[in-house]
């Protein structure tokens, strides 16, 4: 294909997607207002300022759900607006195939694609964790207690009198027990001046209380510590609430997933939810390219009647929904171990990338 006519259709299609993500990015987000002009008003002190914030702070992770769709009908508008402006018709004309204009369009989905994973997917974990920070504080839902990193595990516990922030090296779960190794329990004030550090080799989180045995203790007014045989602490941590935050794998950053998965693991916690959402980042690009390639079935064979056109959009979107939906129901198999979940994330877009090159193979060369 001519260069000049490569970067042509890669223009205008660009210009048709960014497009159609802004404007249904701004239609969600108006929506979204909506939503939280409603849940702010049931509590005091929440300004339509923080609202604004908080609707820009969910923005990126709708964006990245929204993505397959915008994909789907910028594809269509594309080529619609290419075959009404008879551009089309003229590029078969002189000997391009089918498989010349749309090749633009899949390399440049499937850079898209990459993108939102690489680099988008993190910027949209970050922006997903100061959501719910901003939520907290407002008081629009209640405090997370549970904070990860490569570096150690950590809860916090904010009690009517005190706070306590609890840090273990290695946490592992035993039936309705949680085994904390190498704990330092810091107990604070409201202010979040210290009070107490207790130190422990393990620690055990069992219904609400939290045990240290031969637990090395400094308090705020004693230079030198001591050892206390066995430490309780009332708490409102339980192993329910820890997991209540493992079920949000959209917070999760990308590069954060294999390790996050082997904690996991090795912690004894459930790691199908954050193992299916990572398969199906990856799998992401052939996602949008599927998207593509359905529209492309339909808005390819030309008429001029108004009515199969409107099918022929109809009938796109409702390829595109079921899709969408197979992703779902393969997402629960995958999970629920019935699927392996390379499969599972990979099978919709394997399964309709196929079909779609068969219908275009078909209506290309008859």
């Amino acid at each position: 294909m001519n260069l000049i006519l490569f970067r042509y259709i890669l223009k205008q299609f660009a210009l048709i997607f960014f497009a159609t993500l802004f404007i249904l990015t701004a239609v969600i987000m108006l929506f979204d207002v909506i939503e939280l002009l409603r849940e702010a008003s049931k509590h005091e002190g929440v300004a339509f300022f923080d609202v604004g914030v908080l609707a820009l702070l969910k923005s990126p992770q709708m964006i990245h759900i929204i993505l397959p769709f915008v994909t789907l009908i910028a594809g269509l508008v594309f080529l619609f607006k290419f075959s009404r402006s008879s551009e089309l018709i003229v590029m078969r004309a002189v000997g391009l195939s089918v498989w010349n204009f749309i090749l633009p369009l899949i390399m440049f989905i499937t850079i898209v694609g990459v993108f939102d994973v690489t680099v988008f997917n993190p910027i949209a974990a970050l922006t997903a964790k100061r959501f719910e920070r901003l939520e907290e504080r407002l008081g629009m839902t209640r405090s997370t207690p549970f904070s990860w990193s490569e570096e150690g595990f950590w809860l916090r516990d904010i009690r009517p009198k005190e706070v306590l922030v609890i840090r273990a090296s290695r946490v592992r779960q035993d039936k309705q027990d949680v085994l904390l190794d190498n704990v330092s329990v810091f107990e604070l004030d409201n202010q979040d001046n210290f009070k107490r550090q207790s130190e422990a080799e393990l620690g055990t989180l069992q219904g609400g209380m939290l045990t240290l045995n031969n637990a090395f203790v400094i308090d705020s007014e004693s230079e030198t510590g001591r050892t206390v045989g066995r430490l309780l602490f009332n708490t409102g941590l339980n192993l329910d609430r820890i997991l209540e935050k493992f079920d949000e794998p959209q917070t999760m950053s990308f590069w954060r997933f294999p390790y996050f998965i082997r904690f996991l693991k090795e912690s004894g916690f459930a790691s199908q939810a954050h193992e299916m959402y990572w398969h199906e980042l990856i799998a992401f690009p052939a996602t949008l390219v599927a998207m593509i390639l359905i529209s492309t079935v339909f808005a390819l064979p030309p008429t001029s009647r108004q009515g199969k056109v409107l099918l022929r959009v109809l009938l796109a979107i409702l390829s595109g929904f079921t899709l969408y939906f197979l992703s779902r129901v393969t997402n629960v198999l995958g999970q629920s171990g019935s699927l392996p979940m390379f499969l599972a994330a990979w099978g919709p877009a394997l399964i309709v990338i196929p079909l779609c090159l068969s219908a275009l193979l078909h209506l290309e060369d008859g």
